[in-house]
């Protein structure tokens, strides 16, 4: 496997509307795709953008803000299924050990954090290389989704016990997260041909969308598609 990575497979039906059960790989997968589409996007800008590049420190920074994100979930990943009663499988292949990848983002952040001080330094084919932890976290993804059957979760847990642990996971995940990246990020990461029901955004926080992106104004260009429009957006702008 090598980039662009492959995304995971999911499904177009409201989840909302399904067995917690059924939805649950699927849900996990649209999130996914999100930091899928956002390590693929990094691969493809990092030769376009060298030092001196008017785009350098807006994309840096961007690259900084998904690495932290990344950790976020996969961190969550791994509480998640170490709750009662799903930690039954967590050291199965449902719960991969993360903690080389984890390793591999943390070094890129430090080296990202370091391009940030002197961005004289900054050098594509390095960041392109530190990237290369995205293939084995994919493959592990693949699997993980794979075995989360309806038949296994109904085996272990009802529909309304899991419902209330991914509520709770959501929530843990927002309040470590800087919501003024995290809502734009997923809005301009997902393709809306894939599911136009995910992500379900109150209508409170689709009206403070455009504030929000004030926060990080010069991120969403490198993102595939507009947080606003949701149009797809090209990479020519940047390599101008």
């Amino acid at each position: 496997m090598s980039y662009p990575l492959p995304l995971l497979p999911s499904i177009p039906d409201n989840l909302e509307n399904l067995d917690s059960r059924h939805a649950l790989p699927h849900l996990m997968a649209l999130m996914k795709n999100t930091l899928i589409r956002a390590l693929n996007r990094i691969h493809a800008c990092a030769p376009l953008i060298t030092a001196g590049h008017t785009a350098l420190p807006s994309f840096l920074d961007y690259v900084r803000s998904l690495l932290i994100h990344l950790n976020i979930h996969l961190e969550e990943d791994a509480t998640f299924f170490s709750t009662n009663p799903l930690a039954e499988i967590a050291t199965s292949e449902t719960n991969p050990d993360t903690n080389v990848i984890t390793e591999s983002i943390v070094s890129l952040l430090s080296l990202v954090s370091d391009w940030i001080e002197d961005e004289s330094t900054y050098c594509p084919s390095a960041l392109s290389d530190g990237l290369s932890f995205g293939p084995r976290m994919v493959a592990d993804m693949q699997v993980q989704i794979k075995m989360l059957t309806p038949m296994l979760l109904s085996s272990i847990i009802s529909h309304s016990d899991l419902l209330e642990l991914i509520t709770d996971s959501v929530s843990r995940s927002s309040e470590r997260s800087d919501m003024t990246f995290l809502l734009p990020f997923v809005l301009s990461h997902h393709d809306r041909t894939t599911s136009a029901h995910w992500p379900n955004i109150h209508k409170d926080g689709i009206e403070m969308l455009p504030t929000l992106m004030l926060s990080h104004s010069g991120y969403w260009q490198f993102a595939p598609f507009n947080p606003l429009t949701r149009e797809i957006q090209s990479l020519s702008v940047i390599s101008a």
